[in-house]
């Protein structure tokens, strides 16, 4: 089964967002990492790993880049993620 990773930050109303759309597609099992404790190595990691975005949230599926908040939903909306996540 694909495995899902949302980095993510506290206090950030874009990963909130982010949750919520999981949670509404029925996505509960995922890996959340915070980039909390390192922002910077984080933030330097993240921007390798997107090709260039350092923001969050960025969420992953098997380790390929699918996007922000934005993707989420416009993916959760079409079934994709759905798709992605069988």
């Amino acid at each position: 089964m694909p495995k899902l990773k949302l980095y993510t930050k506290s206090y950030c109303p874009y990963c909130d967002q982010a949750r919520m759309i999981l949670e509404s597609a029925g996505v509960s099992n995922y890996e959340e990492i915070s980039i909390d404790g390192n922002q910077l190595t984080m933030r330097k990691e993240l921007f390798k790993l997107t090709g260039g975005r350092w923001d969050v949230p960025q969420a992953f599926v098997d380790d390929r880049y699918i996007g922000d908040d934005d993707d989420l939903r416009r993916l959760a909306n079409t079934g994709e993620l759905s798709q992605m996540l069988d």
